[in-house]
């Protein structure tokens, strides 16, 4: 009987060592890219929609929160924006929808994530792009399945966080 607790434990323990967490804010945000010249003074980043929130005993999910200030923090980093506004008074205005994010499964893990953008200055639509761009992790990024889908989602939303950066340049002002 002790044997069957004791194997039970085990496993409940090596279980939880393994738990699923959020694509991170620093795996998904840009630092490698600046725009050519910069679009305007400050955005509000409206509420991001389309995201999951990571149940631990599950599978790695992109958070709309996370995917959030990841956008941000890009924004700043490639000085698209010299500013993002805490309030919607401003010009520019940005809607994101996480459309679908994949969930393979196996050895070498590609996410494919599927993102709508709408950018508004003084209420107007000036850009609206669908965006799709994959993220891949191997056994050699990542021995757990969990982080290597963690790993494979942060490199998809950052392959598309930065395909938007450089769709910018069709804004017209």
């Amino acid at each position: 009987m002790k044997s069957k607790y004791l194997a039970l434990l085990v496993f409940v323990s090596v279980f939880f060592c393994r738990c699923a967490s959020s694509a991170s804010i620093e795996g998904m945000t840009v630092k490698d890219y600046k725009v050519e010249k910069q679009i305007g003074d400050k955005i509000f980043i409206k509420s991001v929609m389309g995201g999951k929130k990571t149940n631990p005993l599950w599978v790695s999910n992109i958070s709309n929160e996370n995917f959030k200030e990841a956008l941000r923090k890009s924004i700043l980093e490639s000085n698209a924006f010299s500013e993002i506004d805490a309030i919607t008074d401003g010009d520019w205005v940005l809607e994101v929808n996480l459309i679908s994010v994949s969930r393979p499964i196996g050895f070498n893990l590609t996410v494919k994530t599927k993102i709508e953008y709408k950018l508004y200055n003084k209420n107007r639509l000036v850009f609206s792009k669908s965006i799709s761009q994959s993220g891949n992790a191997t056994m050699s990024d990542a021995l757990s399945g969990t982080k290597r889908l963690r790993l494979a989602n942060e490199i998809s939303a950052r392959n598309n966080i930065k395909e938007l950066l450089q769709s910018l340049k069709e804004v017209s002002q």
